[in-house]
């Protein structure tokens, strides 16, 4: 599933229009500029209802440039990353730019006129919401786009067993759906009893072997 960027580089210009919940910050860097290195979510990607999301993920580094006052209230241990809640647009009594990470562990607070977002790379489709460690490597604050990226075979190996167990979970969600409406055609009429118990326990013994294959690995996703 490709991605249809719209450009590479990005700006405060464009702010109405991007949107950084549930971004993952994994690095700070500090000179002239503030610098984070992010993973950020272009796009959340549902079939249906019975789908788990999947999510449009890119590597970006994202750039306050020439900050005058930086302020962190933050709560959280070394290792941990930083989860953005939302990014906030304001202006000081001194009419001042200020721009607020809004985080899960706490609130960095930036004052600065402008911001360059980077993609890095092209956004790829992933189970969570931030790239596989595999595929992502180091941090980095880059600031050249690496228009011919192309993911590892091994990368592409573990993303396709990864896709393969998350579409084993959504075929459980279908077989629970499918035992709901089961259960209401038997309630109208619609089956006899006999036609009902035969029904379900063709469905409830797929279940069964969807639910001891994922066990028997070391899928997370809920059953």
């Amino acid at each position: 599933m490709a991605y249809l960027l719209e450009k590479w580089n990005w700006s405060e210009a464009d702010f109405e229009q991007m949107g950084w919940h549930d971004a993952t910050i994994y690095a700070i860097e500090f000179g002239k500029d503030v610098s984070f290195d992010l993973d950020y979510i272009f796009e959340w990607v549902q079939a249906d209802k019975n789908e788990f999301l999947s999510f449009m993920v890119a590597p970006v580094t994202l750039i306050f440039c020439e900050p005058t006052v930086i302020k962190f209230d933050l709560d959280f241990q070394f290792g941990q990353q930083i989860e953005i809640e939302d990014l906030h647009r304001r202006t000081s009594a001194m009419g001042d730019t200020q721009w607020c990470l809004e985080t899960h562990q706490g609130d960095i607070s930036i004052t600065a006129k402008t911001f360059r977002q980077i993609v890095r790379r092209l956004p790829t489709l992933q189970i969570g919401q931030q790239l596989l460690p595999e595929e992502r490597g180091s941090s980095s604050f880059s600031t050249v786009p690496e228009l011919d990226f192309v993911a590892s075979k091994e990368v592409m190996r573990l993303k396709e067993v990864d896709f393969a167990l998350r579409q084993k979970s959504t075929d459980i969600r279908r077989l629970h759906r499918q035992l709901e409406i089961l259960l209401e055609q038997r309630s109208t009429g619609v089956l006899t009893l006999k036609q009902y118990l035969l029904e379900k326990r063709e469905i409830e013994g797929k279940i069964r072997f969807l639910t001891d294959e994922l066990r028997a690995t070391d899928w997370q996703a809920t059953l």
